[in-house]
């Protein structure tokens, strides 16, 4: 089995670090060797120490006696090679960080080319006329009381158009669509009238303009008397015209509202032209942001794939290490049961050189 072991280093400052493991490979490589140990290496020394003369010899100056000591455990070597396949994760590291390079270098050029936008924006967006922004601040407080006007016209405009047979929700929708066209038509009144080419022309809009809102207000103040006052729509004759010019009277208030508290035409060009590109720059910012926290995630990726198959290579030469221990207990187990069983009480020659290393799976893999 597969494992991450956690270890901890103090209690108040706690240090994780995560250690790769397979606990059945270990257990199955102690198993094998003490099974090595026990069955071969013991009663080989023994053998050869009983023999007339015994063996090896007391000149012998190479090991031509426990191969098969070594065999056992190349063989041990090669199931560890077999079960970590380490030499896979180099070449998996060198993958991963040729793709995480690929990636790093597409979004660092993508984050070049938004930073310079975003720089160049900024740039624009100092050029520009902010001095209306106070002012445009201003104006959306004011813009709530004529909301709050339309609000009440619209009230009073679905009352009366339910008189006229219209459901509920149709005649405070209608009422509502009533209520906002005032709203516009007093926003934009004078950029209306500056359709016209000439001072009569635009004398002539604005006359008409009005004259078309009082008839309009004129028949819904019709409907609004029948509300109040049943069926005696000309009982009392000033009825409608009262309504019709309390909704005159509630355009006329928002329009000079906006004429003298609004921004003006041009105004409204530079105040745009701001707004566009200060939107524009947070956009860029946004996005400059977005960018540099992918870099750090693919970074991030990275390191931890790296640090995970590194981890892997660490534990296949510890593996190595302790499977080369193993074998030099084997031997040594084998030289010191030799002698004890020797009738001659000498100690063979090859004894003393240093125990040769096993074949190594892991050569040639960088940490």
């Amino acid at each position: 089995m597969k494992q991450k072991v956690k270890n901890n280093v103090s209690e108040n400052n706690s240090i994780t670090v995560f250690r790769y493991k397979m606990a059945d490979l270990e257990q199955q490589l102690l198993k094998q060797h003490e099974t090595i140990k026990k069955d071969v290496a013991i009663p080989l020394g023994k053998d050869l120490g009983n023999m007339k003369p015994s063996k090896p010899e007391a000149n012998c100056e190479k090991d031509v006696y426990s191969g098969v000591i070594n065999g056992a455990y190349s063989k041990m070597m090669m199931t560890a090679k077999k079960e970590l396949q380490s030499e896979i994760e180099s070449h998996h590291i060198v993958a991963d960080k040729a793709e995480a390079d690929r990636k790093l270098q597409e979004l660092e050029t993508e984050l070049e080319k938004t930073e310079t936008d975003y720089r160049l924006k900024k740039r624009e967006l100092e050029k520009c006329d902010n001095t209306l922004k106070k002012k445009a601040a201003r104006y959306k407080w004011t813009r709530l009381i004529l909301m709050f006007l339309v609000l009440v016209d619209t009230l009073i405009s679905g009352t009366a158009l339910q008189a006229m047979g219209y459901p509920l929700i149709t005649s405070y929708i209608i009422g509502l669509a009533i209520g906002i066209g005032i709203f516009y038509i007093a926003e934009h009144l004078h950029e209306i009238i500056d359709k016209g080419k000439t001072l009569w022309q635009k004398r002539l809009i604005a006359v008409t303009v009005f004259v078309v809102l009082f008839g309009i207000f004129y028949v819904l103040g019709i409907f609004r008397t029948t509300t109040f006052r049943g069926n005696d729509v000309f009982g009392g004759g000033a009825g409608p015209l009262y309504f019709a010019c309390l909704n005159l009277f509630f355009t006329a208030v928002a329009t000079l509202v906006v004429t003298f508290a609004g921004l003006s035409r041009a105004e409204k060009k530079i105040w745009d032209k701001y707004r566009i590109a200060e939107d524009e720059a947070k956009q860029l910012k946004k996005e400059v942001d977005e960018l540099k926290l992918k870099i750090a995630e693919v970074r991030k990726q990275q390191k931890e794939s790296e640090l995970a198959r590194t981890q892997i290579q660490i534990y296949a030469h510890d593996m190595q290490e302790l499977i080369q221990r193993l074998y030099e207990e084997s031997q040594k187990t084998f030289y010191s049961t030799n002698c004890i069983h020797r009738s001659d009480g000498k100690v063979p020659k090859f004894f003393e050189d240093d125990i040769p290393m096993l074949p190594s799976f892991y050569k040639g893999l960088s940490i």
